[in-house]
């Protein structure tokens, strides 16, 4: 290459600056292709350490997203039992139970009336005896009311709230601890993960930005020829911007292959869990947008660090 060839790949000769800003970075991007080949084994350990920082969040939001989606889809809603005043009677219990059906929200309403409620209790309680004994029937008329199964848990509970506003209406019974706890439990989840990605990412920075440091310390020479000969931080910079953005792509490449093992060993103990709700099983998998969005975000992570650590490192690197 010539001395006029040389000087206009750093801006400084000839050569128009748009050709010469393409004509640089593909040279910088090979040049930094080249160097990942290498040092295959020290590289490959900084990618393996990108890719576990980025799958062990993915797989905590991917299985958080999947068991809420089976909570939203059970076929046995939490159930609203309306017990009525022990003065109504069944034919005022019956135009309850049609109030009630026209409220939005409502999937069914069945009308229990005490003697049934009886009869039941004396069949699970095997206290028959007892219950012959009593002179009237002391349990009242009953609703049993099925929520739509869109309806959410804060939903539930204003519908609580609603019915038991009805005039004879004496309490409303919503057994929805076993949900609470549930959501709770997603919501712990992708929180978790949330606060491991933030935490991760800092890691990914900060080890990506410790190789790439010493890679710069490596280029010292180099780094103060180009600036005698009038290159700038911007010119020195780019082939470690490209190795960031490279072994941070890579790093979001092995995630996915990760997560993906991952997801394949929680297949059964996955499956068992929806097993117990009476769901189909359906265990997340790993589908195309997750492998573009950890490569995405893998490689941001790579040049946030690269530019970061570069920045830092290259503005201490003067010709004397």
């Amino acid at each position: 290459m010539s001395n006029q060839q040389s000087a206009a790949g750093i801006g400084v000769g000839p050569r128009p600056p748009i050709s010469t800003w393409f004509h640089h970075h593909r040279q910088a991007a090979q040049a930094s292709y080249e160097k990942l080949l290498q040092a295959p084994v020290s590289n490959f350990l900084t990618i393996l350490v990108i890719g576990v920082a980025l799958a062990l969040p993915h797989l905590g939001i991917s299985i958080a997203t999947a068991v809420q989606g089976q909570i939203e889809q059970l076929d046995s809603p939490p159930q609203l039992s309306l017990l009525l005043d022990g003065t109504v009677t069944y034919e005022e219990a019956a135009r309850i139970r049609e109030h009630v059906m026209r409220k939005p929200g409502i999937a069914e309403v069945k009308l229990v009336d005490r003697d049934r409620a009886l009869a039941e209790f004396t069949a699970a309680t095997g206290l028959q005896d007892l219950v012959e004994r009593l002179s009237s029937n002391p349990l009242p008329h009953s609703l049993w009311v099925y929520p739509k199964a869109n309806v959410r848990t804060a939903g539930l509970e204003q519908l609580q709230i609603d019915l038991g506003a009805l005039t004879g209406v004496s309490q409303v019974i919503l057994d929805s601890r076993w949900l609470k706890r549930l959501n709770a439990f997603t919501d712990l989840l992708r929180t978790t993960a949330s606060v491991l990605f933030l935490v991760m990412a800092l890691g990914v920075v900060l080890t990506l930005g410790n190789t790439l440091r010493l890679g710069i310390e490596a280029r010292r020479d180099e780094i103060v020829v180009i600036k005698l000969i009038g290159g700038g931080n911007a010119f020195a910079r780019r082939p470690f911007l490209y190795t960031g953005l490279f072994t941070g792509a890579l790093g979001g490449v092995m995630a996915s292959f990760l997560s993906g093992l991952a997801l394949m060993a929680l297949n059964a103990p996955v499956n068992r869990l929806f097993e117990l709700y009476d769901q189909v099983p359906a265990v997340p998998s790993l589908v195309p947008s997750d492998l573009f969005v950890l490569i995405l975000m893998g490689a941001g992570l790579g040049l946030i660090s690269a530019w970061y650590s570069a920045q830092l490192h290259l503005t201490r690197i003067q010709p004397k």
